[in-house]
């Protein structure tokens, strides 16, 4: 697990104190989404009960800088049966510094990284970067929310072969993944992520 630190801690927006929001603000479920060094999507889908497809957002290509073939990618990751967006994430993918079938997949196909990096055996590490609570602003139109509602976010480094293979944000809002009792209610997906 990653370690959900006050050393880690970093709230994007002003009013959004750390001696008010901080881990006493998280329930269990999310903190074992913020916290878990696994995949993201597999831990998803079994909490929600449905697999999740990937929707690519965008696609950039970055200066060379920063590494040849390196891009930036941004998707959801939404129920296949629901189509409601769980996941918002936005990667910087280091394609140079991974193997050609695994960079292929991720470029030719909507699988998510998790699902590509176990497809392929890629042994990873994962360190923590920051995590915290934002604003939704822009990303709120992927969720269906206000723009002045709170997400949770961390962003983190995947390493592997030691060399950085992603820097990736990924964000939820934070009124989803409260209650463990609504694992319970499989007719009522909409209910654990929506509070509905």
């Amino acid at each position: 697990m990653i370690n959900l630190s006050k050393k880690h801690l970093y709230n994007r927006a002003r009013d959004l104190d750390p001696d008010s929001y901080n881990l006493s603000k998280l329930s269990y479920l999310q903190k074992i989404i913020l916290g878990t060094d696994g995949t993201v999507t597999q831990l998803i889908e079994s909490i929600v009960g449905e697999p999740l497809k990937l929707e690519k957002l965008a696609e950039s290509d970055l200066p060379q800088c920063i590494g040849k073939g390196a891009q930036r990618r941004i998707i959801t990751l939404n129920g296949a049966l629901t189509g409601l967006p769980y996941l918002y994430a936005d990667s910087l993918v280091y394609h140079h510094n991974m193997a050609a079938d695994f960079s292929q997949a991720l470029l030719e196909t909507r699988m998510p990284i998790g699902k590509a990096w176990e497809k392929f055996q890629i042994e990873t590490y994962k360190t923590l970067k920051h995590w915290g609570f934002e604003r939704a602003a822009t990303t709120a139109k992927h969720f269906v929310i206000e723009p002045d509602e709170l997400l949770l976010y961390r962003t983190y480094f995947v390493y592997s072969q030691g060399k950085i293979i992603f820097e990736i944000t990924e964000k939820f809002p934070c009124r989803w993944f409260i209650q463990a009792e609504q694992l319970n209610q499989q007719p009522e997906l909409s209910t654990l992520v929506s509070g509905i």
